[in-house]
């Protein structure tokens, strides 16, 4: 115990340690992780260790979909609705084929725009052309029949950064 005497108020105060420091549990952020769950899944990819204890877990990123070596998967729920809806209005889509041949291409050039920013969609093709037969999946089209839709994929993404990311005037 520790007495303190204030001059000003003629009090004394008096300090003790306490060994039992108050409850500080919360109930705040409930359901967080629920909602966070909800809208991204719950396939493990990795956590942040610090995160509500949360365990840390390896990824094999070479057996992730998309381009070997791309960090994060761009390729969204979003984008593939997108590409479904408009796949059939494009000048290369083959009548004989369906979007599914074709959506390997859509991800591989939605990935290939965040990977190469800043670099020209002619500076990365050939690149794209011989690393296509590993992210093609269980698309059977040659590298020359998709080669368009990846530029296309390439270009939307491009089209929704700021300026002309990679300085080709489209």
């Amino acid at each position: 115990m520790d007495d303190k005497y204030d001059k000003a108020s003629g009090k004394t105060a008096t300090a003790e340690l306490d060994h039992h420091p108050p409850d500080r549990h919360t109930d705040a952020g409930l359901g967080m992780f629920e909602r966070v769950n909800d809208l991204v899944g719950t396939k493990p990819i990795g956590t942040a260790p610090a995160i509500g204890g949360a365990l840390e877990q390896e990824v094999d990123v070479d057996r992730l979909p998309g381009i070997v070596g791309v960090d994060r998967i761009r390729f969204t729920e979003e984008d593939d609705r997108y590409w479904r809806e408009n796949h059939g209005n494009r000048h290369y889509a083959n009548p004989a084929s369906n979007y599914e041949e074709y959506q390997p291409a859509y991800q591989y050039g939605t990935d290939a725009a965040h990977q190469y920013q800043g670099r020209t969609w002619d500076d990365v093709q050939g690149d794209l052309e011989r690393g296509w037969d590993r992210a093609r999946g269980g698309s059977s089209l040659a590298w020359e029949n998709v080669k368009d839709a990846a530029r296309a994929a390439w270009d939307r993404v491009e089209r929704a950064l700021p300026g002309d990311a990679d300085h080709d005037g489209r």
